[in-house]
């Protein structure tokens, strides 16, 4: 199955999956569960050779009861007997056929189930291994309603289609060979209708699968909406837009709205097509069925037997169309889950292969800086736009620098590198002499301390998001180093000699992240639950904590992005006073639009569309008089005129 001929691919999310791998992925799902699906097939045999037994029974019933009314000798006892004989016989058979049929539903709904668990499981790892220029064009309303909706969806194309298909395939090959038995030329009467049925399932199918993938897509759309309004509703309601949102939101259902009929009216159709030939199958076994009764060619018994064999067909006959709607609908929903299981990261780690080139930081040596960075010739573009150029410095072990520029200059792409969150199309990064492209990404990551400019926060109490990053020394053992015990704040001020214990360290880096004063004003203190993304959190608290949070990790690299933006300037001095003990020994990086703090950095380099075009002290670059002085003396007069 091609996605070329119905992958959306305007969408951010569609790509084309190749015939091999999608089919590798469908069956692959299918064949781990394999015999769970066999042995529901048994029971399907088992549950339709009892259930289309049943039928000639009754005609054996019917026509033992016809001769003896016909012969004028009426033996009530024996034909009462012989009845009830007949009787037991279908009782047993429909009991049998009840529980086949409930064995076959739970072994073939149970792997149904584990493989929604799996799927599940591998588009979480999945998301967790793609690169953020995965995520950056992709709506997350429609990466939530993949991993909940369209997995739902998958579920049931499994369990569901497999059942139906298998039952109908036994169904009908078993009933029409008894009903070949019965009656040849009238089973061939009866089943006359059935090529046209099939032509309109092809047809109509191929319209129901593509506009089924249309709907999810408009589906994928409202998720977004909403995800979106919600995480922004006081933004939205700043701005006094409920009006237009609730108008954009209402535009989006009505296109859901029209899609969703569109698909009905095609399932309709589809049902209606269904019915009609079973009706028509039905009305021509009454019509020829009883003139050849009264015509002596077929006896009473032998119709109510052929009759039951078309009605036992009933079922599997309507449920061909319902089959067909969740097929398609479940093959939508698969393209569009292997869209995403089918993507390779963009970025390589080392750990993951067999890279012999893969290297290792160089172990820490506490007498020693740590964090030397050398770039050379570093260039970096997203898609056409080229964003840093030819980038070549030094950054000396323990030293601490600044980027500053205007915004737009590079400055926060200049960090993703740092972190491996992209590599550049040019030059090489070395953290320590190690080439960062040649290190374990977790290893990697784990030695570098990053304070985003937009803080993010977990649905969490206060102390799980300030010790997230200890999380990783106990659940990844890829990590090559144990939990740091060293201390935050000097010994002298605090007492404290190490080793220090995890919940020492934690109220260390609360003090260091001027966090105490906030956190003694919670009635639950560090237990207190912060909400989704931290909004019970002002923008200066949520900045706090993610410093304490990075601070905690002991990193060789700390990077600070904007990071004390949200608090105010005497709140800035003092956290930057005590990070002074922090800082010695490992090199830390100040991304900032505040100039006032700088006087306290080694070197600064200032950039301009993605070239290092100043680079000095703070006093040497408003020596120098060019833009890091000009952009200096505006704040200074910005702050002046605000006093």
């Amino acid at each position: 199955m091609s996605t070329d001929d119905h992958a959306e691919t305007s969408h951010p999310l569609s790509i084309d999956v190749p015939d091999d791998v999608h089919s590798e992925k469908l069956w692959g799902y299918f064949f781990r569960y394999g015999w769970w699906f066999a042995l529901g097939a048994v029971f399907l045999v088992l549950t339709n050779l009892a259930k289309f037994a049943i039928p000639a029974y009754i005609g054996m019933a019917v026509e033992k009861m016809r001769a003896a009314m016909q012969s004028g000798q009426l033996d009530f006892s024996m034909v009462r007997s012989e009845v009830i004989w007949f009787g037991q016989i279908i009782m047993i058979l429909a009991v049998a056929a009840g529980i086949a049929r409930i064995l076959s539903r739970i072994t073939i709904f149970y792997p149904g189930r584990y493989i929604e668990f799996d799927l599940r499981n591998d588009l979480y790892e999945k998301l967790s291994d793609l690169t953020p220029s995965f995520y950056d064009p992709a709506p997350t309303g429609d990466l939530t309603s993949r991993v909940t909706n369209d997995v739902q969806r998958v579920r049931v194309f499994y369990a569901l289609t497999f059942l139906h298909i298998v039952n109908t395939g036994l169904a009908y090959g078993i009933g029409i060979w008894r009903m070949a038995g019965v009656d040849l030329s009238l089973t061939l009467i009866c089943l006359a209708p059935y090529p046209f049925l099939l032509g309109g399932i092809l047809y109509l199918g191929r319209a129901l699968f593509k506009q089924t993938k249309v709907v999810q897509a408009k589906l994928s759309d409202l998720s977004t909406k909403v995800q979106e309004n919600l995480t922004g509703m006081s933004v939205v309601k700043s701005f006094v837009l409920e009006g237009r949102e609730s108008d954009q939101y209402s535009e989006l259902n009505n296109e859901f709205y029209d899609e969703n009929m569109e698909l009905a009216v095609i399932r309709g159709g589809l049902n209606a097509l269904v019915a009609l030939v079973a009706g028509i199958g039905t009305t021509m076994l009454l019509i020829i069925g009883t003139q050849r009764v009264l015509a002596g060619t077929l006896t009473l018994g032998q119709f109510v037997e052929f009759n039951g064999y078309v009605v036992a067909l009933a079922f599997p006959t309507i449920a061909m169309g319902w089959v067909f709607q969740i097929w398609h609908r479940g093959r939508a929903a698969f393209d569009r889950i292997i869209e995403i299981l089918a993507r390779e990261p963009t970025l390589e780690d080392p750990a993951d292969s067999d890279d012999s080139d893969a290297v290792s930081l160089p172990p820490v040596d506490g007498s020693q800086p740590r964090g030397r960075v050398d770039m050379e010739n570093v260039s970096f573009s997203y898609d056409e736009d080229d964003v840093l150029h030819d980038i070549d410095l030094t950054i000396p072990a323990g030293s601490t620098v600044a980027f500053v520029g205007r915004t737009g200059s590079g400055k926060s792409t200049l960090v993703k590198l740092l972190t491996r969150l992209y590599d550049p199309d040019e030059g090489t990064i070395r953290l320590d002499g190690a080439p960062i492209d040649r290190v374990g990404l977790r290893e990697l990551r784990s030695e570098i301390g990053f304070v985003p400019q937009e803080p993010l926060l977990f649905s969490m109490t206060l102390r799980q998001n300030i010790r997230f990053g200890l999380d990783a020394f106990d659940y990844d053992e890829t990590i090559g180093r144990r939990a740091p015990n060293s201390a935050l704040i000097p010994p002298s001020e605090s007492g404290l000699e190490p080793p220090l214990s995890e919940d020492q360290r934690v109220q260390q880096a609360i003090d260091v992240a001027g966090l105490r004063p906030d956190i003694d004003g919670f009635s639950d203190g560090l237990e207190t639950l912060v909400g989704e993304r931290g909004v019970t959190l002002s923008g200066g608290q949520k900045q706090r904590v993610t410093l304490a949070r990075a601070l905690l990790v002991d990193p060789r690299l700390l990077i600070l992005d904007d990071a004390l933006s949200s608090v105010d300037t005497k709140t800035e001095h003092l956290i930057l006073d005590r990070l002074e003990y922090i800082m010695e020994g490992r090199t830390s990086i100040l991304l900032t639009h505040r100039f006032n703090a700088l006087n306290r950095v080694d070197r600064i380099y200032v950039l301009e569309q993605g070239e290092i075009i100043e680079r000095g002290t703070h006093d040497e670059l408003i020596e120098q008089g060019g833009l890091y002085a000009n952009m200096y003396e505006r704040q200074q007069l910005e702050e002046t005129l605000e006093s």
